[in-house]
């Protein structure tokens, strides 16, 4: 089964960057069915068939390029072919798409139903088809025209992206945060780790070292000597302040390293070997500090500070909760769907 866009990155920023694509998937682009052009029917070509209905390679073309562009306005600069090839955007494109179109057939079981009038006073209101504040019929019909479409297709497709709106809110709405979950989260993500860090020439030293080190679990600094190993304490950071912090440029830490270091436990020494500037590292864990949570009441009298930014904390807690819990749901009704995906036909998508 297709990821539909859910993985968080080893980087905060990674995170960051995730959650906010996750959250345009969630409130929908602007007109994207009619842009998509996913058919009704099934044809030769189609990339995949929903239950009979097809998803057409130019439908998944389109959506790559929405995609790109967004990933692109996140970043804040353009994407080169192996930053995008990294990003996955073919399979997070076509499993979206397909998410859709589950949705989509699904409003007949959530009870879903868009009257004509309701499209048609939508559309009208509509800023991309507005002249002096109010509805164009020549903008609308120049529009339908530059994306090849027909005004009775848009409406169509329209209607079924407002169908799969009404059905993610039904969704989202059934999630509640339970607070207890909350505070264990942050006190979790938001920890501090203090550590030391024996840094060896060679890997056969740095190795030999560890095997002793792991057995015994003490005297680290002394014990390092015997294989020329030189050691730095490394402070109390939070995984967002280490990274920050010199020691992160110092060692040339990655995300394998930063989640041994985050997962690790008090006064035990990590078993294995990280690959580090000039040579390679062993680190010992030594104090684990997690921060105490501040009460809405109190946050709430705090409008700077630690208050605010536990409230914004929340807040993005929540938002990365009510997608992973809207993914889930989605994956549910997709496995009770009848998806075929053409491997032959998806082979051929080349966007570049």
């Amino acid at each position: 089964m297709l990821d539909f866009l859910r993985r968080f990155y080893a980087h905060t920023a990674g995170k960051i960057i995730t959650i906010l694509v996750g959250f345009l998937f969630i409130v929908g682009f602007s007109f994207l069915p009619y842009i998509m052009g996913v058919g009704g029917g099934v044809s030769p070509g189609d990339v995949a068939v929903v239950a009979g209905k097809g998803i057409t390679l130019n439908a998944l073309n389109r959506y790559y390029g929405r995609l790109e562009n967004e990933y692109e306005r996140l970043y804040g600069n353009k994407l080169t072919q192996k930053e995008l090839s990294g990003l996955g955007l073919t399979g997070s494109a076509l499993s979206s798409l397909i998410a859709d179109k589950v949705l989509e057939l699904k409003k007949g079981v959530f009870g879903i139903e868009v009257s004509n009038r309701f499209i048609a006073r939508n559309i009208a209101s509509a800023p991309a088809f507005q002249k002096n504040g109010k509805f164009s019929g020549k903008l609308f019909r120049t529009d339908m025209q530059d994306n090849h479409t027909t005004p009775a297709a848009f409406e169509k497709s329209y209607g079924n992206e407002i169908t799969r709106g009404y059905i993610k809110r039904i969704i989202e709405e059934s999630f509640s945060i339970v607070n207890v979950q909350f505070i264990n989260d942050y006190k979790i993500k938001n920890k501090s780790v203090s550590f030391e860090i024996a840094v060896f020439k060679s890997k056969s030293k740095a190795g030999d070292f560890l095997k002793k080190a792991a057995l015994f679990n003490k005297d680290f600094t002394g014990l390092s000597k015997e294989y020329d190993g030189n050691v730095k304490v490394v402070p109390l950071f939070s995984e967002a302040g280490l990274i920050k912090s010199v020691y992160f440029k110092k060692y040339a830490f990655n995300g394998s390293t930063l989640n041994s270091i985050y997962n690790g436990v008090r006064k035990t020494v990590i078993g294995e070997i990280f690959s580090v500037k000039h040579g390679y590292a062993a680190i010992k864990i030594l104090k684990v500090y997690f921060p105490e949570y501040i009460s809405n009441s109190v946050s709430k009298t705090n409008s700077t500070g630690a208050g605010n930014a536990m409230l914004k904390e929340k807040e993005f807690y929540g938002l990365r909760k009510e997608r992973e819990f809207l993914d889930g749901y989605v994956d549910y009704l997709e496995s009770k769907s009848n998806v075929k995906i053409d491997k032959n036909a998806l082979s051929s998508f080349h966007p570049y």
